[in-house]
């Protein structure tokens, strides 16, 4: 039997979902300026729109989305001014994000059952990547330039996804030059005592480590020649259970050393080592932390989600001030449409690793252009289309052919991290300070 058609518009559908995750009651709070026509609730309507069009300059965006607002609020007449938005979008969105925050990871926590652990821990792969600005002056100036000599100014983003949903768990943002070892160390004070992170050879260094340790946040790092370990007996091979070696640079030789563990994955040139500080193979077998570090590629996948498949790879505006607004909004809109989708997926009994990011863009941007056609009939709802938006369920036959592009990094195979022999002095004051700690 045919269902049918939706009477709601597509512009109330679009209003509904959006409120229905975070509902506007909970900015009240928020105190604002008399006769301000931006309230919190109306700026992150604004905003999540905003970052779903497909409009190639700001201002059109904020056109196409003002005659959508007509819509949605019929009481509401949206300011015609870009500028006032901007500014305050700039003011408000460092009080909206935590709040953002809290709400979509509290929807992630209900609906992630039997998805919520990977291999029995709790997991986080965390991972950076810069985003490009306009080469104003003013952006040169405040944002900074990163690599290579001619890249344009740079805002650093630093990214948690929980690989059991491989969705967005939290994100922090910076200049170019800022460090996603510091950003992960914010994020890891928020994360849920026994956490494990998961990343790849960038983020290891004896104070993250250090940091992660006091946060109760147990850690899986590649390591490669970045990094030298002390070793009970130099030219040991690695065992595949994980061997115990100590992480001690020598100019944090005033403090204790950290014993962790190696666990060796592969053979010859794929070999991969990893650093744990859980040290019984018990509690994180090779097997397991093979499925992890396999798994922490989602990270990878939601960038090219972010910058390919969204078309976000460079930021429009020309200040940096409104550089990090327009970050910001664009990563909670994503963010909030992600959750959306996945809820859908629940509730259509489809598994939520198989979400399309490409068909929720589709189905969305589609919803979007026809919200101002009041006499359209659809016989499911943009929710209803949300929960269909799953991944092609096809089995690949044979390896991907990969061309060589020109433009392509060819970066080299990753080499083991240093190995130095822990010498019986240096095993001596180690073990005191270990024991005076």
């Amino acid at each position: 039997m045919a269902r049918r058609p939706c009477r709601a518009g597509y512009a109330q559908q679009l209003r509904a979902g959006i409120e229905d995750l975070c509902p506007p009651t909970r900015f009240a709070d928020l105190a604002v300026h008399g006769n301000t026509q931006w309230t919190p609730g109306r700026l992150l309507l604004t905003l999540v729109l905003m970052s779903w069009h497909d409009a190639k300059t700001l201002i059109s965006r904020f056109e196409n989305v003002r005659e959508l607002l007509s819509r949605m609020l019929p009481g509401w007449t949206c300011p015609t001014s870009y500028t006032g938005y901007t500014e305050a979008l700039a003011r408000w969105v460092g009080l909206l994000f935590p709040r953002v925050r809290e709400i979509l990871q509290t929807h992630l926590r209900r609906m992630a059952r039997g998805n919520w652990t990977v291999s029995g821990w709790l997991v986080f792969g965390a991972d950076g990547s810069r985003f490009e600005s306009p080469r104003t002056k003013a952006n040169e100036q405040g944002l900074k330039c990163a690599g290579k000599i001619r890249t344009a100014p740079q805002v650093y983003h630093t990214m948690l996804l929980h690989l059991g949903l491989n969705a967005l768990w939290d994100f922090r943002i910076g200049p170019g030059t800022a460090s996603e070892r510091r950003h992960l160390e914010e994020m890891a004070n928020l994360l849920p005592a026994g956490s494990l992170i998961a990343a790849d050879a960038g983020f290891v260094g004896y104070e993250l480590c250090q940091r992660l340790k006091a946060a109760n946040v147990s850690f899986l790092l590649r390591v490669g020649a970045n990094l030298t370990v002390l070793v009970q007996e130099l030219g040991a091979l690695i065992h595949r259970k994980g061997d115990i070696v100590w992480l001690w640079p020598a100019k944090f030789r005033d403090q204790p050393p950290l014993v962790l563990r190696m666990i060796l994955l592969g053979r010859g040139k794929k070999a991969v080592f990893l650093l744990t500080d859980v040290l019984e193979p018990s509690l994180l077998s090779a097997r397991q932390a093979r499925e992890i570090y396999r798994r922490r590629w989602g990270i990878e996948v939601a960038y090219r989600t972010i910058k390919q498949t969204f078309d976000r790879r460079e930021w429009l505006s020309r200040t940096p001030r409104t550089v990090l607004a327009e970050h910001t909004a664009s990563l909670l809109g994503l963010w909030i449409l992600q959750v959306l989708s996945l809820k859908s997926l629940r509730r259509c009994h489809h598994d939520p690793r198989q979400w399309s990011p490409s068909r929720t863009r589709d189905v969305t941007r589609r919803a979007m252009r026809l919200a101002l056609d009041r006499s359209l009939l659809e016989p499911l709802t943009w929710r209803d289309q949300l929960g269909q938006a799953v991944r092609d369920q096809y089995r690949r036959r044979r390896l991907k052919r990969v061309r060589s592009w020109p433009h392509q990094k060819h970066e080299p195979p990753t080499r083991p991290p240093g190995m130095t022999e822990l010498t019986p002095k240096l095993r001596l004051k180690g073990q005191a300070l270990l024991d005076a700690s």
